[in-house]
């Protein structure tokens, strides 16, 4: 932690920056420099907004199939050649999917930046147009098998993949889960991976993102020779995911190869950066961040009803859920565990969060938040998504400010108007006994 103490200095003094030179190329590319010559290294992010939320009805799972077929090869680097090059001369890369975006990613020493450049903006425009079958059947079986190996085969997997559908109504974009069902990706043909590509993959969609040691001049000249050829296509509209409502409380029950019965309360929340979300992430932590948090010294230590505790407000760019998680003890059962963290929670709840625990929980929440930009990996991608979602890359401070304004008085506003009991999903995992499916 020490190479960051200036900063953290300088943060205190005239709050946290970043800052980024943003500008646009006329084929639509959003680029973002973000210079920092501390080590000679470089992080190439291309953020895609296209995530889950943007598949078509029968095709679930094909933003996180696309992701991986992008390795796949393209027109300059054929095969496995991006992978292979760049490894061969120390560089890294890795990729996710989300709900709303695809995120892909290189690191290595500053003098790779040609290359990285090179590959991206050589993938980004000819992947479509050398797709053929055996990279479609290849990954296909790569990502129904991450399906069963992630989902299906762990632990409370069997929640995590019936959540989506039960909070969100059909036809919402949030409705299915992002590594979707072995149905869709086996019905997923060539032709439907050239026309996801085409649509999406247009560099109008996409932000550009450097950070680290390098000159923006130098950096200019090499964007606008590996990205400046990319055709001006129009960014494709997304489909409206506005927060749905509840007008009756849910209950699902589901069974799982698991040890211990687990219950979750979910309710509809507010979306990322909105007026709340600051609020519901401050309230999981005074809940369930420490041994001295509410719900964990109530069902944990004092009841001995639970083993585990765990309380988020994950927020997604046009909806979120807050989420109340908790595992039984040995031996106790799931309508024990249901009714204690009921009544613990409503006590929890009863009164508002001491100016103490408020300040706890900010601190773990920027503690986190600044641990996450002391890497400039990670930094890269957190300055990409802000860019994404508010507009600006340098919003760190911006960020921070939401969480210094919360108050106890805002944070039981915003639990009183979220946590209704007659608009909740219950779902409780049980044990699955010989011979049951």
């Amino acid at each position: 932690m020490l190479p960051m103490l200036p900063i953290l200095l300088a943060a205190a003094a005239a709050g946290p920056s970043f800052p980024c030179a943003k500008y646009q190329l006329p084929n639509g590319l959003t680029v973002i420099l973000h210079e920092d010559h501390t080590t000679p290294t470089v992080v190439v992010d291309v953020l895609m907004r296209v995530g889950s939320r943007d598949e078509k009805k029968g095709r679930t799972g094909f933003a996180h199939l696309f992701e991986h077929l992008m390795f796949m090869g393209a027109k300059l680097a054929p095969g496995n050649t991006f992978d292979t090059l760049m490894e061969a001369l120390g560089g890294q890369n890795n990729a996710s999917t989300g709900n709303d975006w695809t995120e892909y990613f290189e690191w290595g020493p500053s003098n790779l930046l040609p290359v990285f450049l090179w590959l991206e903006g050589d993938r980004l425009g000819t992947v479509g147009q050398e797709m053929t079958q055996d990279k479609l059947d290849l990954q296909r079986k790569v990502v129904q098998n991450e399906r069963r190996q992630t989902s299906e085969n762990t632990p409370y997997g069997v929640a995590e993949l019936e959540v989506p559908g039960q909070m969100f109504p059909p036809g919402h974009p949030y409705h299915h889960p992002v590594i979707g069902s072995h149905e869709d990706l086996t019905a997923a043909n060539v032709q439907d991976v050239k026309d996801f590509f085409a649509r999406y993959y247009v560099a109008s969609n996409a932000t550009l993102l450097l950070a680290g040691d390098f000159k923006s001049d130098d950096a200019r000249a090499l964007i606008d020779r590996y990205f400046g050829w990319l055709p001006r296509r129009p960014a494709p509209e997304r489909l409206a995911a506005e927060r749905p409502v509840f007008d009756r409380a849910k209950s699902v029950d589901l069974t799982d190869a698991v040890q211990l019965p687990r219950v979750y309360f979910i309710w509809h929340s507010a979306a990322q950066y909105a007026p709340g979300d600051a609020d519901l992430d401050i309230l999981g932590s005074v809940l369930s961040q420490s041994k001295a948090s509410r719900l964990q010294k109530a069902l944990v230590h004092e009841a001995r009803v639970a083993s585990h505790v765990t309380v988020a407000q994950e927020s997604l760019l046009s909806s979120g859920m807050f989420t109340v998680e908790v595992t039984a003890a040995a031996g106790k059962s799931i309508a024990e565990l249901e009714q204690r963290t009921r009544a613990a929670l409503d006590a929890a709840l009863a009164t508002p969060p001491s100016a103490a625990e408020i300040a706890q929980a900010r601190t773990q929440i920027e503690t986190r938040l600044w641990n996450a930009v002391e890497a400039l990996r990670t930094r890269a991608s957190i300055l990409a998504r802000y860019n994404g979602t508010l507009g600006e890359p340098n919003a760190l401070a911006q960020d921070l400010e939401r969480y210094a304004r919360v108050t106890p008085e805002s944070v039981m506003a915003e639990a009183k108007k979220t946590l209704d009991w007659n608009r909740v999903l219950t779902l409780r995992v049980t044990p699955r006994t010989q011979g049951s499916k």
